[in-house]
Formats: structure tokens, C-alpha cells, sequence
């Protein structure tokens, strides 16, 4: 026979089914709640920098490396054996053609060019003395013909020791700017010794090489543009002077050079130039900056910006949209395929965004 529970032990048991039902109530409770808030979380909007996808006129080009030239330059040097007599320039000097450089001691040319000058003058005296006589008829025309061969000798004798002065006088060939002189007063110099760089800076030339499969979108005074890496990046304006008649058999490309002007003489000769040869074809394209392209393995794409709520309140939600990118440029890329005219994109502030995430426009937000 089964004795019945005392009223201690009812109390206890109905006080522990109470506090199971109080702690797993709220439990339930708690996951209710959590699952509602869950469901009904809205994330809070990520502020980002828009733009308008625009389209623009795009100018391809043909990226290439070379070397700046001088359109004259050259080792100015001695045609004959002398010693320096004077030094008339001064590195760095501006020079005209036709200035003195250098002068070699040439007193026994002086000398000598003295002697010839007096012989072609007596020489000259007999031959007018026997035109004369033969004028007269006292003369025979072979003693004339002899006269005026000594009158002819002796001018040609007074001719080369000119020459030879002249040798011994070095001027500038063209005008330039004089580099820094290997030479001294007094020193005995060979012929073929270098003496100064002479280098014609404005303008100045551009040499390169491009692929053989350019050469039919080349032609004279196509446009291009020289950037040399000094400290402060240097970009000209040129055009092409020259197209080679001939492709190289070893690298299969063409020479090509270009004339760009130097007129504060920055760029010197030996300088190393990135340069972009622009060409004919002009097309629109629709132009977005590279920052607001996004990566991933399946391709690239970009966040296009939908507007919700009103005019004087607009909201915006970001949805990835796969893009075909076409060609780079400073700090814009062309989108070929995916994008059109007017779409308003991320252009900064991507990363933190899902597909569908809501959004905040700033404007003022640095990139």
C-alpha cells in the first residue's frame, strides 16, 4: 500500500515545477525574441563616395620606352697637332656657329702664309707686265700662259697655308650649349684629341622601338607625349619626324623617332623617356575612376547604386553588377561591357559593402 505524499514534499515538487517553467519559459522567450530581431535587422548604412558612370571621347595610344637624343651633337676635337694658344669658352656657354673654341699656336702658319701672299702678289705683277707685252705683240702667248700658271700656283700656295691657319682655329660647327672642356693652356695636342661636348638642346630628339604590328598606324607628325622621372615628372608634347624604311630582323620592330621641344634645356641627351604615341582613332566610352572597380575569381565588377525613398530623402542600396574592363589610364579605366551612360556607381568605400547593402552618399568623404 503506497503511503500518500506529506504536504512538505507536494510544496517542494510544485516549487521546482515552477522554477523549470520560470527558467525555460524565458529561454523561450529569449530565442523568440532573438529570432524576430534577427529576422527583422537591418545592418546600418555604409557611407560611400558615387559616381556618375560618363561617357567621353577615349584616344588609344602605344606605350613605349626610349632615349632622348640631341637633333646636333658631337666631340668637338683637333684636326691637326698644335699647342693651345687660348681657350675661349666656358662650360655650360650657349655657342653661336661659327664662334672660336679653341685656338692652336699657328705663328709658323702665319709665317708662311706672309711668303705665300708675297709671291702671289709678284706673281700677279708679271703676269699683268706680260699682258702687256702681249698686248703690244713683244711677247709670245706661251710666255703669258707661263705667267698666269706661276700667278695661279702661287694663289693656291696662299690658299692651303689658309687652310692650315684655319685648321688651328676650332669653331662651332652649329649652335649649342658647350659641355665641360678636356683641355689646358699651353698642352700639346694630337689630332683626334677631344677637346668639348657641344649639344643642340632645343629642340631635342626621341628614339624607340615599336612592334612591327604598329608600323601601318604610324605616320609623320603623329602626336605623342615624352615623360622623363626627374624629381618633379617632366611631360612634353612632340610629334614623329621619323619612321624607319626597314623593320630589325632581330627584334622584328621598327625605329621610330620623335622631336619634342626643351626650350628651359631640363632634358639633357642620354635621358631615358616613357613616351605614348597617340593614335587616330577617336572613340566614346564609358569612363569610371580604377578605384571603384572591385576583384574577385569569378571577374571583376562594380557597385551600381539603386535610389529608394523620395527626392528629398534618398536612400540608395549597392548590387554588384559584372563588368568587361577595357583599357587603364592614369587613374581611369574604360568598362566595355555591363555598365551604361549615367549609372550611378561606388567609386569609393566598396569594401565594406554586401550585395543589397544600404548606403549613404558623402561627397565630401576623401578617396
Amino acid at each position: 500500500m503506497i503511503k500518500p505524499m506529506t504536504k512538505p514534499m507536494s510544496s517542494m515538487l510544485l516549487y521546482v515545477a515552477i522554477f523549470f517553467a520560470i527558467v525555460f519559459g524565458w529561454y523561450g522567450l529569449k530565442k523568440a525574441i532573438f529570432g524576430w530581431f534577427m529576422a527583422h535587422y537591418q545592418p546600418p548604412a555604409a557611407t560611400v563616395i558615387a559616381t556618375e558612370a560618363k561617357a567621353q571621347e577615349w584616344q588609344s595610344y602605344i606605350n613605349a620606352v626610349g632615349t632622348i637624343t640631341a637633333v646636333n651633337g658631337v666631340d668637338i676635337s683637333t684636326e691637326v697637332p698644335g699647342v693651345v694658344q687660348d681657350i675661349q669658352f666656358h662650360a655650360g656657354q650657349t655657342i653661336h656657329k661659327g664662334d672660336v673654341i679653341v685656338l692652336l699656336r699657328s705663328d709658323l702658319e702665319q709665317a708662311n702664309l706672309k711668303n705665300a701672299e708675297a709671291k702671289y702678289t709678284l706673281a700677279n705683277m708679271n703676269y699683268e707686265r706680260e699682258k702687256i707685252l702681249f698686248t703690244k705683240k713683244v711677247s709670245s702667248q706661251s710666255a703669258l700662259d707661263a705667267r698666269y700658271a706661276e700667278l695661279t700656283e702661287a694663289q693656291a700656295g696662299v690658299e692651303a697655308i689658309k687652310a692650315q691657319v684655319q685648321q688651328k682655329t676650332i669653331t662651332a660647327p652649329f649652335d649649342g650649349v658647350l659641355g665641360i672642356g678636356d683641355i689646358n693652356l699651353g698642352e700639346y695636342v694630337s689630332p683626334g684629341k677631344l677637346i668639348v661636348s657641344l649639344q643642340s638642346l632645343d629642340p631635342l630628339r626621341v628614339v624607340f622601338n615599336l612592334p612591327e604590328q604598329y608600323v601601318s598606324q604610324l605616320y609623320l607628325n603623329q602626336s605623342i607625349d615624352v615623360t622623363v622621372d626627374l624629381p618633379a615628372p617632366i611631360r612634353l608634347q612632340g610629334k614623329i619626324s621619323g619612321i624607319n624604311t626597314k623593320v630589325s630582323e632581330d627584334t622584328r620592330s621598327i625605329l621610330v623617332e620623335g622631336t619634342i621641344p626643351n626650350p628651359s634645356h631640363r632634358l639633357l641627351p642620354g635621358m631615358y623617356g616613357q613616351i605614348k604615341v597617340w593614335l587616330s582613332d577617336r572613340n566614346r566610352r564609358i569612363v569610371v575612376p580604377q578605384t571603384a572597380l572591385s576583384y574577385s575569381l569569378s571577374g571583376d565588377y562594380i557597385f551600381v547604386l539603386k535610389q529608394e525613398g523620395n527626392a528629398k530623402h534618398p536612400a540608395y542600396r549597392a548590387f554588384r553588377q559584372a563588368i568587361t574592363v577595357g583599357e587603364r589610364r592614369d587613374n581611369e579605366v574604360t568598362i566595355i561591357g555591363g555598365l551604361k551612360q549615367g549609372d550611378l556607381i561606388v567609386a569609393a568605400g566598396q569594401l565594406k559593402l554586401q550585395n543589397g547593402a544600404a548606403v549613404l552618399v558623402d561627397q565630401n568623404m576623401k578617396m
